[in-house]
């Protein structure tokens, strides 16, 4: 009788542990993983189920992701920049994007360490895990090796992640920290202390940093371009503060690099414009701009952009 008693217990109580699950899963999905705009993975549920016929995507790490404001660019801009964002996660977003009846422009945010690829660290799980039942999304995480069995099992897929996920959330309705999310991009509003920032320089003075450009990676990248002729793709290079500037070991080369795409391809563009008037104020640290720099650049990229006829004012962009 006893025993009887103590396994309905067990039982009643593994299955109240279930549903609790289940419903933790569902409400996730349901308002913070897919639909939440600040939550990073709906930047993928955009791509993949949404088409914005007249938008211009942002794509990038997070120096994308902190420094291009969508606002001071127009109104049909958004920022599908993700922390860490390698061309490995780049390529594959944009399968999604080029299937779509679209004739807008491509802006691709480039860098020194665009081509290396560290699955653990350019490949965020968050992101892709409300989507793991996906073939296409499976795939890509098996091929990186960071694709696990719970991802696929609604009620512990999350594991782990809740907090990262209600976090943006948390920041953007209660004003929590001295971040601003706005159409994808997240912007630090607080100004660089100088002793930190200083530290900061110090440490990044002592960094060899070197662009690789990887064989494979950029004959796909000729490939996007070539078998893509009704998108225009614009690589562009964001401020870099002078410090990790000056770390790049061979920056004039990865200049160079984009500059011949720029002339091999009519549907490519490089920009690359003098930055350096932009203070330590306009910096959150030396890799990413704060909303003040990104406000700033954004704007002085709008009027490159209609100077060089890759958008037009007209079209109230």
């Amino acid at each position: 009788m006893l025993s009887s008693r103590i396994f309905r217990i067990v039982f009643i109580s593994f299955l109240f542990t279930i549903i609790i699950c289940l419903l933790a899963d569902f409400l996730f999905t349901k308002y913070f993983t897919v639909t939440c705009e600040t939550c990073a993975s709906n930047k993928l549920q955009r791509l993949i189920n949404e088409t914005h016929s007249n938008e211009i995507p942002i794509f990038g790490s997070s120096r994308a992701e902190k420094g291009y404001l969508p606002d001071s660019l127009g109104n049909n801009f958004y920022n599908y920049g993700l922390r860490s964002q390698s061309f490995d996660v780049t390529a594959f977003l944009l399968q999604f994007e080029l299937k779509k009846n679209k004739t807008t422009p491509i802006i691709i945010d480039v860098h020194h360490d665009f081509f290396q690829h560290d699955p653990y660290e350019n490949i965020n799980a968050e992101v892709f895990v409300p989507f793991a039942l996906r073939s296409d999304v499976k795939k890509f995480l098996t091929e990186n090796n960071r694709m696990h069995a719970y991802y696929t099992i609604p009620g512990i897929r999350y594991f782990g992640m809740y907090a990262n996920y209600l976090k943006p959330l948390v920041e953007q309705n209660f004003h929590i920290g001295n971040v601003e999310y706005a159409k994808g991009g997240v912007f630090d509003t607080k100004t660089t202390n100088t002793i930190s920032f200083k530290k900061r320089i110090d440490n990044r003075l002592t960094n060899e940093l070197l662009f690789k450009p990887n064989g494979g990676k950029h004959k796909l990248l000729i490939e996007m371009i070539s078998n893509n002729p009704s998108r225009h793709f614009v690589f562009i290079i964001s401020p870099y503060h002078w410090s990790a500037r000056s770390s790049v070991q061979n920056f004039y080369e990865m200049l160079k690099y984009f500059h011949q795409i720029d002339e091999e391809f009519e549907n490519a563009t490089f920009i690359y414009f003098d930055t350096s008037d932009y203070g330590d104020e306009y910096f959150k640290d030396t890799v990413h701009l704060n909303i003040y720099g990104a406000a700033k650049y954004s704007t002085q990229l709008k009027q490159e952009l209609l100077n060089q006829g890759i958008i037009n004012q007209p079209n109230g962009i």
